[in-house]
């Protein structure tokens, strides 16, 4: 089977492959490196995804709202969590490449017996939250935004600096990913029936300099929890 991905130039150097083991993001100049893909069977996932999971902070922050909106949902593992916990998650994922790796470790993961009925509470669309035309409102909307600092974060793992490089691509500038970040809370805050949750660097600042009713804090993450003011 040959994926019609298969060989895309994606910029800045990096390159769709397909194998038996799925699609993946590779960089040719770096042949030892590992391709970057979903893989939801992969032992770290498996292991969150069993271990306490309404003591974790993103289920707590979320708390009994069942319909959630991931509109920032990058490699799906917070989405993946989330259906772990019996919840029913609509993700949108703006970048085509990133859409095609969550897209392929999805179709993957709901071959498999153990994994399928976990799958069946996700569903998937290509689109850019601030453009999408949702059709209902949702109990809760999660916003994990990918609008790191390259000289700060985008080291720190080498799938995080795959994916930095392929939104440094598709971004023109600083000033647009900047604006582009500060209207993702009211637009969030207009579809959530109950509360919008940000997740954080544990040490950055409040999106948009709007404080949170409260927080869920952890070493390294921190979940901003906004309570919806209206009402249907």
């Amino acid at each position: 089977m040959r994926h019609p991905l298969h060989g895309r130039r994606c910029g800045n150097g990096l390159l769709l492959r397909f194998d038996a083991a799925g699609l993946g993001l590779v960089d040719p100049g770096e042949p030892k490196t590992a391709p970057v893909r979903v893989d939801f069977s992969a032992r770290a996932i498996q292991r969150r995804s069993r271990d306490s999971l309404r003591r974790q902070n993103l289920l707590r922050a979320l708390a009994d709202c069942e319909a959630v909106l991931d509109a920032t949902a990058g490699l799906g593992r917070d989405a993946f969590l989330m259906a772990s916990a019996g919840k029913r998650v609509m993700m949108l994922e703006r970048h085509f490449v990133v859409h095609a790796l969550l897209a392929d470790g999805l179709r993957r993961a709901g071959e498999d017996s153990d994994l399928a009925p976990i799958i069946s509470r996700l569903s998937l669309e290509q689109a850019d939250f601030l453009d999408w035309q949702a059709r209902r409102r949702f109990d809760a909307v999660y916003l994990d935004p990918m609008f790191p600092k390259p000289e700060k974060r985008a080291r720190s793992k080498k799938e995080m600096a795959f994916l930095q490089r392929l939104v440094n691509q598709a971004e023109s500038s600083r000033d647009s990913r900047d604006s582009a970040a500060s209207e993702l809370l009211p637009r969030a805050l207009g579809l959530a029936r109950a509360r919008v949750v940000v997740k954080r660097p544990s040490r950055e600042g409040w999106m948009n300099d709007s404080k949170p009713d409260f927080s869920y804090r952890g070493r390294l993450s921190r979940f901003d929890v906004y309570l919806a003011r209206t009402v249907d």
